[in-house]
């Protein structure tokens, strides 16, 4: 089995378990029991853990190669700051868009953390994902990805980080900021490139839900779809000139460094009856219950 084929098989039973280990532990009267933000935490701990530990006893492979675990300079460092900010208005525009269409998931989840303070909110939707998401996608899928050549596992590793929320609202901006983390971390050639700005992006959100807003504006009406579609889509388009400033600072810093490209005759196959069950589980679980909210 070569590499490519051995990470679709892991992909499949990454996702299978992703989607079974949730209402195994709601199965458990005590981890049922707990509030919602512990029991968020316990279930991303054990679902992103659980398939790591048993690909490193399957594989042999070495943590630190596979998860990158090397230092970011200072200036890459600060340019990284910096982009985890820059994105969010593109992001913010493809969330409305899509929650135009679709249930909002994440805000769903941010509504089910009331009360549960803002430790334990930062722990549960901002440090978790960012450390075990970024673990998972851009340590073993993007180095198990490899011989695709960059810019194809790149791809691949950003499409099944889209299709790992499970839903058609989240997909699309996922997939994007899936994009540009494998970017970041295969021109630095460190995970921090993409644990940071997903921190960053996660944290943003937690933090605004704790801002004191005042009684005279919690009571007006909220905006109306088409304005608040005029407001997000205007601040992505001004966003974009300092975003791509920021990637080409980021690019003069970091040149490409001996790129993979598959030589002939070596080269290896993203489809496979693995990564294809993977499709059929998005299908399943990701679409058709969120079909009925078009008609």
């Amino acid at each position: 089995m070569n590499l490519t084929k051995q990470t679709n098989l892991f992909a499949l039973i990454f996702f299978i378990f992703f989607l079974l280990s949730g209402q195994l532990l709601y199965a458990i009267p005590f981890i049922r029991d707990l509030p919602y933000a512990w029991f968020s935490s316990i279930v991303q701990i054990v679902y992103f853990t659980v398939p790591i530990v048993g690909y490193f006893i399957w594989t042999k492979k070495s943590p630190k190669e596979v998860f990158r675990l090397y230092p970011l300079g200072w200036k890459n460092l600060l340019l990284i700051i910096v982009f985890g900010f820059a994105i969010q208005p593109l992001m913010r525009f493809l969330s409305f868009f899509t929650s135009m269409f679709f249930p909002n998931v994440a805000q769903e989840s941010f509504n089910a953390l009331e009360g549960a303070g803002f430790t334990l909110s930062l722990i549960t939707m901002a440090i978790l994902p960012a450390f075990l998401e970024e673990l998972s996608l851009r340590g073993v899928f993007l180095s198990g990805y490899h011989r695709l050549g960059t810019w194809k596992a790149i791809f691949c590793t950003a499409l099944l980080f889209g299709l790992l929320h499970m839903n058609p609202q989240q997909f699309p901006y996922a997939f994007l900021a899936g994009l540009f983390f494998c970017f970041l971390v295969e021109r630095t050639g460190s995970i921090w490139a993409s644990i940071i700005p997903h921190f960053i992006i996660n944290a943003t959100n937690v933090i605004s839900m704790f801002i004191p807003v005042a009684d005279e504006v919690a009571t007006m009406n909220p905006p109306g779809n088409t304005v608040l579609l005029i407001y997000t889509s205007v601040s992505a388009l001004l966003s974009l000139p300092f975003l791509g400033l920021i990637l080409f600072l980021f690019l003069k810093m970091n040149p490409v460094s001996n790129p993979y490209s598959p030589k002939d005759g070596t080269a290896e196959h993203f489809l496979s009856p693995s990564i294809l069950c993977v499709f059929g589980l998005f299908i399943v679980f990701g679409i058709l219950p969120y079909l009925g909210y078009l008609f």
